[in-house]
């Protein structure tokens, strides 16, 4: 199967730099969304020459000021029909939340874990892997 990412209770277990990158956001995003800078930083939604750059670490309004990070491994949550399978690629959709890869989507990282219960996976995450997408955006 491939992962449908619920986009709900997301966690970060471990971020690059481990203190964070702070920021302040231009738009409301939760942890573990991936951001892009686009007149400011918001919730990368796959626009084409505006890429995923860092991942959110916590929870934030716009004008707030968050931690951010370059590379992170998050928690996702997802339905028992939408469990990933070990090692897919995976990649920010056009709404912002991840998404099996697929052309013209930016691929963001792998899914490296997943839960007994089938309802959690864990993601590395690192968005600078989209430069290098050669099917990307």
């Amino acid at each position: 199967m491939a992962l449908v990412d619920a986009s709900t209770d997301r966690r970060i277990i471990a971020g690059w730099p481990e203190t964070g990158i702070q920021i302040t956001l231009a738009g409301d995003v939760s942890a573990g969304d991936p951001l892009m800078y686009s007149t400011g930083w918001k919730l990368s939604t796959n626009t084409s020459g505006a890429e995923a750059v860092l991942i959110a670490g916590e929870t934030g309004a716009s004008g707030a000021t968050i931690s951010a990070y370059a590379i992170a491994l998050i928690e996702l949550t997802h339905t028992l029909t939408n469990v990933p399978t070990m090692g897919e690629l995976i990649a920010v959709a056009d709404t912002g939340i991840y998404a099996p890869d697929a052309a013209n989507t930016q691929d963001i990282g792998h899914i490296v874990e997943i839960d007994s219960d089938s309802l959690h996976s864990r993601a590395l995450v690192w968005p600078g892997q989209v430069a290098y997408d050669t099917a990307g955006v």
